[in-house]
């Protein structure tokens, strides 16, 4: 499917709205390519250390030792606010 669109400014770049049928997310990470005339979107990957510090954030920095289940990760966050 082709899709028409269109740019606008926005301070010192130049924005290009992606319509939903695309299906990119508000807020995805995308790498952006030049060959020639084209312009290539890419999905970016998270690195390792990028998926370390995400898992970090989203367990309140909790220190875990090894994998748990459901259950004994929200024991354990609720421990951690007592």
């Amino acid at each position: 499917m082709t899709y028409i669109v269109q740019t606008f400014q926005l301070g010192s770049s130049t924005v290009v709205t992606l319509p939903k049928g695309l299906g990119i997310k508000p807020g995805q990470k995308l790498k952006v390519e030049k060959q020639g005339k084209k312009v290539i979107l890419k999905e970016k990957k998270l690195s390792e250390v990028e998926v370390d510090k995400l898992v970090k954030k989203l367990s309140g920095h909790l220190k875990l030792e090894r994998h748990l289940n459901a259950e004994e990760l929200d024991l354990l966050y609720e421990e951690s606010y007592k």
